[in-house]
């Protein structure tokens, strides 16, 4: 009997201290992991509004006409919080495909738009919009300096936004002058 009281006295040992250590609290653990990756630069890149044909009677005396400028928008996915500007360079005006139709002292300014951030974009950042004449030389119509800018902001469409100054010696045709809006440094 002996035998098998000290054989229930180790289990009932054992059962003690298994018991004391489901009972005792356990210590917290904890375990770091870095979430690390690599971020590629994108591209700088601008889309051109579609603009609305006008239309004008002569009247042998300079008049402007307005048009519409549709949306457009310029992305920013580079990274490099550099800064960009977009600059607008427009052909001389042609009517019925010849410069001299178009008469003299002709012209045209793009009034100043307003940058709306895509989801995400803080507009504390956006780009600044000035109007312009523009001519065959390139001009500045939007700028971002260093610091903003980056994403993507997009201009809704203008109505009356572009004006063209249509001369008094012009010929009767169809006017034309190509718009090319293009990316450059920023203007500091």
């Amino acid at each position: 009997m002996s035998h098998l009281n000290s054989r229930v006295a180790r289990i009932v040992a054992g059962l003690a201290v298994a018991c004391t250590c489901a009972v005792a609290p356990m210590a917290a653990q904890a375990a770091d992991t870095n979430a690390t990756g690599t971020l590629t630069a994108g591209s700088l890149s601008n889309t051109a509004p579609a603009i609305t044909a006008f239309s004008a009677t002569l009247t042998g005396v300079s008049q402007t006409i307005t048009t519409n400028v549709g949306t457009w928008s310029v992305n920013d996915a580079t990274g490099s919080n550099a800064g960009y500007s977009i600059t607008v360079a427009a052909t001389a005006p042609t009517v019925g495909g010849s410069a001299p139709a178009a008469g003299t002292g002709g012209s045209l300014t793009m009034g100043a738009t307003t940058a709306t951030a895509a989801a995400g974009n803080p507009a504390a950042t956006a780009p600044v919009s000035s109007a312009q004449l523009l001519s065959t030389s390139a001009v500045t119509i939007d700028n971002a300096a260093a610091g903003t800018g980056q994403g993507q902001w997009n201009f809704a469409a203008d109505a009356n936004n572009l004006s063209v100054v249509i001369p008094g010696n012009a010929s009767a045709d169809a006017y034309s002058s190509t718009l090319t809006y293009t990316t450059a440094a920023p203007v500091v």
